[in-house]
């Protein structure tokens, strides 16, 4: 029997990439600006913290989508749903925290791990990690799928000892968390602009917190601002979100590069030395993807071959 008989395919869950806390903060940002209507998905992504509608964008929209958070409204439009307003305009708390607990269990690959894990609130990272990799899931989202199934599975159980123990008010329901880093803070759902701490295996990497300058398209990797090092979403604490705009944040540059300051609309994608008197910086506006940097790969290229003719 041939290895591809035998081999089983690798599996692409689809999963929310943010806790369920997460995704009500996100879609009040939403909310508070246009209702029940129908809004552009571009708009949408842009209040929840992208300058477009980029990959990262998209997982985040669909994870609000996933949660029955945010609904189809036409082409390239989408709508808040009932079930957010719901949580968000509740008329008492006992009616937030059920739409909270429908909300929990809409995601397909959540009702999965809690038929698996039946009985056990809030089971165990390593025995979620063990069974996705077991079914064969990318191991690319084992991690990132696991935290954010575990953020919510928290968030449910205290939302039901609110229910056992008597209602709080909305604004404490809504103050309720999910356990991540050592701070208590969840891990991942970082965008541009926001200032996190990166930890790896229970200890903080990063001297302090520094803002996050890009997200790969696939929503797993970040950089922060002066650093090429590329970090894991799994392993990011967000401190504080950036405030919603419609361009990338400005990022303060040392007093030597006040010269070559990007303008409105750029961010410093990279910077490096290339010698003892030579340094670089790339300025970007707009999306920087693979097909962008290929472009770019072939002008320094030409400009090469045009510098060894002189």
């Amino acid at each position: 029997m041939s290895d591809a008989a035998t081999n089983k395919p690798i599996r692409s869950p689809s999963y929310p990439n943010m806790s369920l806390k997460d995704a009500v903060d996100a879609v009040g940002k939403i909310e508070r600006q246009y209702r029940s209507s129908p809004v552009d998905r571009t708009l949408a992504a842009k209040l929840v913290g992208y300058s477009s509608l980029s990959g990262p964008a998209n997982k985040a929209l669909a994870a609000l989508a996933s949660y029955g958070l945010l609904e189809r409204a036409g082409k390239g439009e989408t709508r808040v749903t009932s079930r957010a307003r719901a949580i968000l305009h509740a008329i008492d708390d006992q009616e937030r925290i059920d739409n909270l607990l429908e909300a929990a269990s809409e995601p397909d690959l959540f009702r999965e791990l809690r038929e698996r894990f039946d009985g056990i609130p809030v089971p165990p990272l390593e025995g979620v990690l063990t069974y996705l990799n077991r079914q064969g899931f990318n191991p690319t989202a084992v991690r990132p799928a696991a935290r954010a199934f575990l953020d919510t599975m928290s968030f449910v159980e205290e939302l039901r000892g609110n229910e056992s123990h008597g209602s709080r008010s909305s604004e404490d329901v809504e103050s309720l968390g999910s356990k991540g880093g050592a701070n208590g803070k969840p891990f991942g759902g970082a965008a541009i602009g926001d200032l996190i701490q990166w930890e790896s295996q229970g200890v903080l990497q990063l001297p302090r917190p520094l803002r996050v300058r890009f997200v790969s398209d696939d929503g797993n990797w970040v950089a922060v601002e002066g650093s090429q090092t590329g970090i894991p979403m799994s392993e990011v604490i967000v401190e504080s979100k950036a405030s919603a705009q419609h361009v990338p944040p400005m990022f303060p540059f040392s007093q030597e590069d006040q010269a070559l300051s990007p303008v409105q609309g750029e961010i410093e994608w990279m910077r490096n030395r290339l010698g003892s008197d030579t340094n670089v910086r790339l300025l970007v506006k707009g999306d920087m993807g693979p097909k962008e940097i290929g472009k770019l790969i072939r002008l320094l290229e030409a400009q090469k071959l045009v510098l060894e003719e002189d």
